[in-house]
């Protein structure tokens, strides 16, 4: 083989090469737009899976709004509780026997780990017929305890799925303390005024960006 065909030879490889690693390198911009397309797609899915999730715990805490927990309630036989509790309501708003037992639509007992663990009665919970009717028994409340032998604890019932989130805001709860009113935001978060600011925190990445910021460790 003369000098030539070497040329050649080699001319013709470095360009089958060249065209080799353009249509490789073609690939491999299709396979990254691909892959690019693929992780928004992924994204937006996930964004639709995050929206049905608190969709469907809004829907949830709308069909518990009617629901008061009293914890504390002193043991009583089950077909007696209905009778213990619309008393002792009518006792504590004020109103007669026929409007009391019309505004109430279930009264049932629960079992709860919390009140098993503090080795209280099982959970009364009541279903009013009205939210009107179960905002004021809860508004009252704020001003005038309940009471059976001992203080009773009402509740607002909670779905478990906020309940499960609500946990994992328990660290930032802990640096608030007892002395920062905070409320609960829905269908997770919390909100509250620390320093002279109103701060309102949605997911658990803003609560480690504000913990970073001020907490002292």
């Amino acid at each position: 083989m003369n000098l030539k065909n070497v040329k050649d030879e080699l001319k013709k490889e470095q360009q089958d090469l060249r065209k080799e690693v353009q249509e490789a390198t073609a690939k491999i911009q299709n396979l990254t737009e691909d892959t690019g397309k693929l992780k928004e797609k992924d994204k937006i899915q996930d964004q639709k899976i995050k929206y049905l999730e608190s969709a469907s715990m809004m829907v949830e805490l709308k069909n518990t709004e009617k629901f008061l927990r009293f914890r504390g309630i002193p043991e009583q036989e089950e077909e007696k509780i209905q009778e213990v509790m619309i008393n002792q309501l009518i006792t504590y708003l004020g109103v007669d026997d026929l409007d009391m037992e019309s505004k109430t639509d279930l009264i049932y007992t629960v079992n709860s780990p919390i009140a098993t663990k503090q080795k209280l009665p099982s959970d009364v919970v009541v279903q009013f017929v009205t939210k009107k009717m179960r905002d004021m028994v809860l508004f009252k409340s704020y001003n005038k305890d309940f009471e059976i032998d001992n203080k009773i604890i009402i509740l607002k019932e909670i779905p478990r799925k906020i309940l499960r989130k609500r946990k994992k805001y328990k660290e930032l709860v802990e640096f608030l303390g007892n002395d920062t009113r905070f409320r609960w935001e829905y269908p997770e978060g919390l909100s509250f005024s620390y320093n002279g600011k109103r701060v309102k925190i949605l997911s658990v990445r803003q609560m480690e960006q504000f913990l970073q910021e001020n907490k002292t460790y």
